[in-house]
């Protein structure tokens, strides 16, 4: 199959134009807009034919009228179909003519060098009801469509500081070079409370001025954190200031606990700036401990998003990465977590409580409201937080429980509710991470790395897993859930709520059984996993 390209692309008000070339014969090709779905229960894909003139037997000419797509949160294939589906005998004379057009195969459209930089160069939007279309280059630079909100930064006062940074770097570049800069950042750079803020704070705090002057924490000014870490002046740079921009060109090494994409625009406007910062070094703190989540195929060395350096805290997690991630050991430093290093049992015994954080469900993520309520993620939870048997329970031992969701599904918290002053509703930024992962008596999570730091400080934990066989299709794991855990397994709702009685009856005390396991799991335990980490960084010669 020869390559298909784009050659032309035009947004006039609603109009998707495009130009297709190949040397394949697109005399009877069709053109089509294929919703990229995440929820793996959705079958069916939805396909938006375009209007197709053939110019010749190489090229053809389509367009779509984009104003009545669905604006949610999407990505959108531009592709190709020589042939269309067989209809089954089930559809008969009632299919209609979507399933009669429905194609049996389809083939991306690449996109040209030189029309990546007109898109760059360009502007190429149509927008609609606070949403932002943008034709851009996905994986392997194949032709989407993206339909996301639109923001501030979506202005052309963005594309200029771009430009202008991307000059002054090109010019100054190996001043930049003798510089020596390391850049901090976390997911989105919108937060100061994980591996990333910990790793630097140990660097302002430990540092001789020569070696703090170099490296800077890139944050939002919209941060519930910023207030406290503005304290470390010109070190902590606005996210999307000129510097911010300018620094993550000029930068020798990033240092973070999420990928590249973490430390500029999320799903930004093609740009001059992102290709520069995906050939940036990279070392990685992790967020987490691997073990319950698979994720090779973002950060593993051929993965989405590969990493340079990758914090490992055990032989055990140092052998995933290797194995599974195919990363050189050398590069696999066993060093710990940064965060842990400040990681304290602050639990209160006359006002124990049990922290319920759940991860996040890629299926999840894009669904409006109405869709959310209507999943098992939400009547699961809703049941447990209003569960009468264990507010009965938590009144009985003094207790509460707090509910916080993770931070991608954050903006789904203000449909869960509660009646009852035992349970305490968390939203993201509202309080510090670590601070309720410290001051919990017990965990109850399903697959969220969390749980490692709960595990460190020698506290109980139960394991919620109700949507195990999904998961297990959508992400995988490591280990075996039903054999390497260090904490009970419960899938149905009152099974759970008995073992939390059985702890709370027991004064949250960690069963002998999983503290045996904790060595094999952590190779230090003494607040010293920044000092490693920044010797490592140093060895490397950065």
């Amino acid at each position: 199959m020869q390559p298909i390209y784009a050659t032309s692309i035009k947004i006039n008000k609603s109009c998707f134009h495009l130009i297709l070339r190949s040397g394949e014969n697109l005399k009877n090709a069709g053109v089509y807009l294929v919703r990229q779905e995440l929820n793996p229960a959705v079958k069916e894909r939805t396909l938006l034919p375009f209007c197709c003139a053939h110019k010749g037997e190489n090229a053809v000419e389509a367009e779509l009228d984009i104003a009545e797509m669905d604006t949610d949160h999407a990505d959108w294939s531009v592709l190709v179909s020589f042939a269309p589906a067989g209809l089954s005998e089930a559809q008969g004379d009632s299919a209609t003519p979507e399933d009669q057009a429905r194609p049996a195969s389809l083939h991306p459209v690449i996109l040209g060098g030189s029309l990546r930089v007109r898109l760059i160069l360009g502007n190429y939007e149509y927008r609609r009801e606070g949403r932002i279309f943008l034709p851009m280059g996905g994986t392997g630079h194949r032709l989407i469509l993206r339909c996301r909100p639109a923001t501030k930064y979506d202005g052309p006062g963005t594309r200029l500081k771009e430009f202008l940074a991307f000059g002054l770097y090109r010019v100054l570049r190996p001043l930049w070079n003798k510089k020596r800069i390391w850049v901090v950042f976390e997911k989105y750079s919108s937060s100061a409370q994980d591996n990333g803020f910990y790793f630097f704070r140990y660097c302002m705090e430990n540092l001789e001025e020569k070696e703090r002057k170099r490296i800077f924490f890139i944050l939002d000014r919209d941060s519930a954190q910023w207030p406290a870490v503005e304290k470390y002046g010109r070190n902590v740079i606005p996210f999307m200031s000129f510097r911010h921009i300018l620094y993550m060109l000029a930068a020798r090494l990033y240092v973070a606990s999420d990928s590249r994409i973490h430390g500029y625009l999320w799903q930004p406007k093609p740009n001059l700036i992102s290709r520069e910062i995906n050939r940036h070094d990279i070392y990685f703190l992790q967020h987490g401990v691997l073990a319950l989540k698979r994720v090779e195929k973002l950060f593993g060395r051929n993965g989405a998003c590969p990493v340079t350096y990758f914090t490992a805290s055990s032989a055990f997690e140092q052998d995933i990465v290797v194995r599974e991630f195919g990363y050189d050991p050398e590069n696999v430093p066993v060093v710990g977590l940064a965060r842990w290093d400040v990681l304290e049992n602050h639990e209160d015994p006359g006002r124990p409580s049990i922290l319920v954080m759940p991860t996040w469900r890629s299926w999840l993520e894009y669904l409006d409201d109405e869709e959310f309520r209507k999943s098992e993620y939400y009547r699961r939870y809703t049941s447990l937080i209003q569960n009468r048997e264990l507010l009965d329970s938590l009144k009985d031992r003094g207790a509460e429980l707090i509910f916080y969701i993770h931070p991608k599904l954050s903006r789904y918290m203000k449909n869960f509710h509660t009646d009852s002053s035992l349970v305490k509703l968390i939203s993201f930024g509202e309080k510090p991470l670590n601070r309720l992962l410290m001051e919990c008596s017990m965990l109850v999570t399903d697959y969220s790395s969390v749980c490692w730091d709960v595990y460190y400080q020698e506290k109980p934990l139960l394991f919620y897993q109700f949507d195990l066989d999904l998961y297990e299709k959508t992400n995988g794991s490591y280990i075996d859930m039903e054999k390497d855990l260090f904490g009970e397994r419960c899938t149905e709702e009152m099974e759970l709520v008995e073992k939390l009685k059985e702890y709370m009856a027991d004064g949250f005390r960690e069963k002998e059984i999983y503290a045996a396991m904790r060595p094999g799991y952590f190779a230090y335990r003494d607040h010293s996993n920044c000092r490693r980490t920044y010797e490592y960084i140093i060895g490397k010669g950065y």
